[in-house]
């Protein structure tokens, strides 16, 4: 990569970065006042602290009466503010993070026709760790950013008003600190690169080796795997360490600038008590104000500690933008610029029965000399249901991809067709129902609402009906509110069948593709699907792969697949 390459990705990852914080920009704000109040209250804590401490000491029953009813209001409203400013930090970050993730699921997920799917070890980096990198710089430091000058201005303008040569010797120190937060940026920089290519070499590693673990196994080379793991975990470690020990050093600069500032107003103070040393026009020394600008000290350099900490988080935000954009723009040309507003797509169902045309198609995986499936030419009718028999390995699964539109043909044509209408398949706009039914950790609603989030409870119930689902509720725990999935309660396989089913007939589309929809069910349970499926898709395009005799003897259109080759099995009363 050259330099101006490097430049234009560093600037590119820079630009979207600062476009990332827009969802979360107002919750941040709101924690940069609260954090501005939270430090306005720890200045009054501390001026009851020096109160209670001058009126112990020089026996001040006025001084200690007032600082003891200073303190414990201050301290809690201190405690009340930053808190605030937690929940607003933490509301920002959730916006952001949501929204990036959201963004990166559009770009990533094969919503539409996309050539290039995403490497799935630098995916799952991105959408589980590197999000976070990005949301967590923007809640620290921008809250930060915007709260420091404030808060250092009241700080020192409390010391000015209670010895003003500490207020001096405070400024004075600042001038040190530029210095130190550009040599924190620079020593983050390089470091946060390494780490990131040791955690995708890891997340790879990883992930390949779950995947292939049952080749590992019969190949005898799972520990030669191990070793490989082991490598990888052992980079990241090392580079971890790196920037771990790169961040001390620029944390210890820091301190020692931090630790000479407050060593010179501890001695000015302290001369100054005896008699050595006396500033023209100064406020008189006493223990009160004495105490209460050493307190003072370590609070004015605070919101610089945070700033300089901010340093080290932005470089690792700057190396995660590159990484996101490097992903998306392996899959598609630009990740859609981040929005202020949660962005729901949503793709529309086929709103009438469609026919289904096959025209010159074969499907031939890269590699192989025959083709896996050739169709000359079949129109599936609309309206209709088609069931697809043949041995397993004839390609009923994939004739099916075809139709739905989740794989495009090597050669040839696929098109849904309507009166006066011929349209590639959309993918997403039918009703999917394969062999396995994937249930989330949700309730049973919930469940039913994964293809219309928003859909009302009338309209689940209604779905749940018609898929004959209601008796199955009825006995769950907790009716629709029942959760289900891995941490909630199962039911059977037929059950979960229903479900399918009722999420399909909440999408409302009028194009079914079904993958074995009776696989593994008894004769009973397979009855009761077919049935709750005819009642379902009344009127609909129906296509199934399957086979079961059941199934054929309730289609309107048979064709078996043998050996990738079509042939028409029976015609009963297709429209």
């Amino acid at each position: 990569m050259t330099t101006t390459d490097h430049a234009g990705r560093q600037g590119a990852a820079e630009s979207w970065l600062t476009s990332a914080a827009a969802p979360g920009r107002t919750h941040l704000r709101r924690a940069a006042v609260w954090m501005i109040a939270s430090e306005g209250f720890t200045v009054s804590k501390w001026a009851g602290t020096a109160l209670v401490a001058d009126g112990l000491l020089s026996a001040g029953s006025g001084t200690l009466t007032t600082g003891l009813c200073i303190l414990p209001a201050a301290a809690t409203l201190e405690i009340v503010s930053a808190t605030a400013a937690s929940r607003a930090q933490d509301d920002g970050h959730r916006a952001i993070a949501d929204q990036i993730r959201a963004d990166l699921t559009d770009a990533l997920l094969p919503v539409e026709r996309q050539p290039n799917a995403p490497e799935p070890g630098s995916a799952s980096l991105v959408l589980t760790e590197l999000v976070d990198d990005v949301a967590d710089y923007h809640a620290r430091a921008l809250p930060t950013r915007l709260a420091s000058p404030a808060i250092m201005l009241m700080v020192l303008l409390a010391a000015a008003l209670a010895l003003w040569p500490s207020a001096v010797l405070l400024l004075l120190s600042t001038a040190l600190m530029p210095i130190n937060m550009r040599l924190a940026g620079l020593f983050a920089r390089e470091g946060a690169d390494r780490q990131l290519q040791a955690n995708q070499r890891l997340h790879a590693v990883i992930l390949d080796s779950f995947r292939g673990m049952d080749t590992l196994r019969n190949l005898g080379a799972v520990e030669r795997r191990a070793l490989v793991l082991q490598q990888a975990s052992d980079r990241l470690v090392r580079s971890t360490m790196t920037v771990l020990k790169r961040a001390f050093v620029s944390a210890l600069v820091m301190d020692v600038v931090i630790t000479f500032s407050i060593a010179a107003d501890a001695t000015y103070i302290g001369l100054s008590l005896l008699g050595y040393v006396h500033m023209p026009a100064a406020q008189p020394l006493t223990l009160f104000n004495g105490v209460f600008v050493l307190l003072l000290c370590p609070m004015y350099f605070s919101p610089l500690r945070s700033m300089t900490a901010a340093f080290h988080d932005r470089e690792r935000a700057v190396t995660a933008s590159k990484a996101i954009l490097d992903l998306t723009r392996s899959v598609r040309p630009r990740l859609p610029q981040t929005r202020t507003t949660p962005r729901v797509r949503t793709l529309r169902p086929v709103s009438r029965p469609v026919g289904v045309e096959l025209t010159g198609v074969t499907v031939r995986f890269d590699g192989d000399d025959h083709d896996l499936l050739r169709i000359d030419d079949l129109h599936l009718p609309a309206g209709a249901w088609t069931t697809v028999t043949g041995p397993s390995g004839s390609g009923k699964t994939t004739f099916l991809s075809l139709v739905a539109g989740s794989l495009s043909p090597t050669t040839g044509r696929v098109a849904w067709t309507a009166p006066h209408r011929r349209n590639p398949p959309t993918l997403g706009a039918c009703a999917w129902i394969g062999q396995q039914t994937v249930l989330l950790d949700a309730t049973v609603a919930d469940n039913i609402r994964v293809g219309r989030p928003a859909a009302p409870d009338s309209e689940v119930e209604v779905a749940a009906r018609a898929a004959g689902l209601l008796e199955v509720v009825a006995g769950l725990a907790d009716g629709f509110d029942t959760v289900l999935g891995e941490g909630g309660q199962g039911i059977s396989t037929g059950e979960a069948r229903r479900i399918a089913i009722a999420r399909a007939l909440l999408r409302n589309t009028r194009l079914w593709v079904l993958d074995e929809p009776t696989a593994h069910l008894d004769a009973g349970s397979e009855q009761g699907i077919i049935a709750a499926l005819r009642r379902a898709t009344r009127g609909a395009t129906v296509v199934v792969a399957t086979h079961s005799p059941q199934l054929v003897a309730a289609a309107d259109v048979t064709y078996a697949l043998d050996e990738g080759k079509v042939r028409v099995v029976r015609i009963e009363h297709a429209p």
